[in-house]
């Protein structure tokens, strides 16, 4: 039976977490949440024992390679689940059965009939669940977001966003689409939330990619789509570029301008603005860069410990509440 949920917790109550992906999305995570205050990560769980001890030995945490503990401990408020994609239902099955805060990593679902599933196991449950979209939290592109619903760029005409990256591991699971949905959805599922967060619904998409072409550590996309809006979005995204690389850009231009961020360049985000009633383009302005302390894991790892804290939802992939 799923549980009715807890009380309201105040902002001192202690959080026990178990983290169950001891890789690098786990790791990341599991030092984020250690930061702050009120939380105890009691378990560490991965199939691979000795990476499960070498991240519970940070945590100060019990290392398991068998999770049925976690779901047996009513100690355990909440978990973070960065476990490979197409083992999504044998993990949310029984962590939503035993009632507890869910934090997932993104793509949810593999397909539509795992994400229809996870729809019907999550029909009317009470407790905290997040997908991790961390995009969301990165400064740049909240940013951005806040430029553009603010109108300060006009009516959205254009939308270039780019994430190129290296091969994530030719003998990983990511190697096999079926596992991992190639790179749109492993890699792109960023740009796309982002593009409908920002910019509205999608209503015609061309996509093109080399996910099923064989062609081994190469994947690459083109998105092409028109926008309900009737703004034109063009996406690229690459699992193609050298191992250890990554540059992800944005460029958004409108009626009153243009906004774009690089980030291989030290100039983080620039606004270029056209004035209507003057006729000539404005000086540009430099925003400062973010705080290094500003890191979005750890901003999107306390946003859900405020959700559960406060008994909020979190943030709709629209930017609102839901």
């Amino acid at each position: 039976m799923k549980s009715e949920g807890c009380e309201q917790l105040n902002s001192s109550a202690q959080i026990s977490f178990a983290v169950l992906g001891a890789g690098n999305m786990g790791r990341r995570l599991a030092k984020s949440l250690r930061a702050f205050d009120g939380v105890l990560i009691k378990y560490v769980y991965s199939r691979n024992l000795s990476q499960a001890q070498n991240l519970a030995d940070i945590c100060g945490a019990t290392a398991l390679d068998d999770p049925r503990t976690i779901w047996g401990d009513p100690g355990v408020d909440a978990v973070i689940i960065c476990l490979p994609t197409f083992t999504r239902l044998e993990t949310l099955k029984p962590a939503i059965d035993s009632g507890k805060h869910i934090f997932c990593e993104k793509p949810l679902a593999l397909d539509h009939s795992m994400a229809d599933e996870i729809q019907t196991l999550l029909s009317g449950y009470s407790q905290t669940f997040m997908v991790g979209q961390v995009l969301r939290f990165f400064w740049e592109y909240s940013k951005i977001r806040g430029k553009v619903v603010a109108g300060e760029i006009g009516d959205v005409g254009t939308i270039r966003l780019s994430r190129r990256v290296g091969y994530p591991g030719k003998n990983s699971w990511f190697a096999d689409p079926a596992k991992s949905g190639g790179v749109i959805l492993d890699l792109l599922i960023h740009d796309l939330d982002f593009l409908r967060w920002t910019c509205g619904e999608v209503k015609q998409i061309y996509a093109k990619a080399l996910t099923f072409s064989h062609l081994g550590t190469q994947d690459y996309a083109l998105l092409n789509m028109k926008m309900e809006s009737g703004a034109l979005g063009h996406i690229e995204g690459s699992w193609s570029h050298p191992v250890g690389s990554f540059r992800q850009t944005v460029e958004i231009c409108g009626s009153m301008g243009m906004i774009s961020y690089d980030s291989s360049t030290s100039e983080n985000l620039k606004l270029i603005s056209t004035s209507e009633t003057e006729g000539k383009i404005a000086s540009r302005i430099s925003l400062p860069e973010s705080d290094p302390s500003n890191d979005p894991y750890a901003n999107e790892v306390g946003h859900f410990l405020d959700c559960i804290r406060s008994r909020k939802n979190p943030r709709h992939p629209r930017g609102t509440t839901h």
